[in-house]
């Protein structure tokens, strides 16, 4: 099995951990995206009776992640959140889902689970901006970006 992915050097770092699934390292801030862990053969339930089979081993497994600050998962399907993400990530890590994925979590035992209708938008001109905060400006500067990710998140847990 590879060594945990290496503390950031740059401001930003992403590795692919295979299908959705992603770690972003912005400077102090790490996010995880839609955890699968499944081995290449184990099959996901997609709902309503269909299953995929994973087709190549994980870039990543639980073991070598870092301390998150929290995960960003887009639906809840076995392949965007399996049962080793279920057993093995931290039940107090936030996650930022939707409502019922939110739901579904909170009864596995996740207590930091936060749909997105539970964010407070706030409006900037021509833009809703979730989670309480402004959009991030375009910017080539990653301090710039790293500071708004912090209040971005900061905002949806406090």
């Amino acid at each position: 099995m590879a060594p945990p992915p290496a503390p950031p050097t740059d401001d930003v770092t992403m590795t692919f951990g295979g299908t959705a699934t992603m770690l972003l390292r912005i400077g102090g801030f790490t996010l995880l995206t839609d955890p699968n862990f499944l081995h290449r053969g184990q099959r996901a339930h997609l709902g309503y009776g269909l299953r995929a089979k994973r087709l190549t081993e994980p870039a990543l497994q639980p073991t070598q992640l870092p301390a998150l600050d929290g995960i960003l998962l887009s639906h809840m399907h076995g392949d965007h959140w399996d049962r080793v993400a279920t057993r093995s990530l931290p039940k107090e890590t936030p996650v930022v889902t939707t409502p019922e994925a939110a739901t579904c979590l909170a009864e596995r035992g996740f207590t930091g689970t936060a749909d997105l209708r539970a964010c407070r938008p706030t409006s900037s001109p021509g833009t809703t901006a979730p989670c309480g905060s402004p959009r991030c400006p375009a910017s080539t500067d990653p301090g710039r970006w790293r500071e708004c990710c912090r209040r971005s998140w900061a905002a949806c847990w406090s």
